[in-house]
């Protein structure tokens, strides 16, 4: 969590949108991977998808977070990327 942190005082709101769009591709990717083996048929079966999902997309966490340290410092030097990064750095001391 300390690297996360670190991570959030370098890059702010980069580090956290990263992470969340990482989570949300990973779960969604889960759940069709899910859909693809079986064919839910009540709303029951629906939410069970997506709890299995939910629980798949724990399981790789650290492989989630060893991504978002990966990818967020390349995507801090996207040019548009940076303006903002160094615009708002003064805005998210914590």
């Amino acid at each position: 969590m300390g690297r996360f942190k670190t991570l959030m005082l370098e890059y702010g709101p980069l580090a956290l949108v990263t992470n969340y769009a990482i989570f949300g591709l990973v779960l969604v990717g889960f759940y069709f991977a899910i859909k693809l083996g079986f064919q839910p048929s009540s709303a029951g079966e629906q939410a069970g998808s997506w709890a299995a999902a939910y629980a798949a997309s724990q399981v790789v966490k650290p492989l989630r977070l060893a991504a978002v340290f990966v990818l967020t410092p390349l995507i801090a030097r996207i040019p548009p990327v940076a303006r903002f990064i160094e615009r708002n750095k003064h805005k998210w001391s914590f």
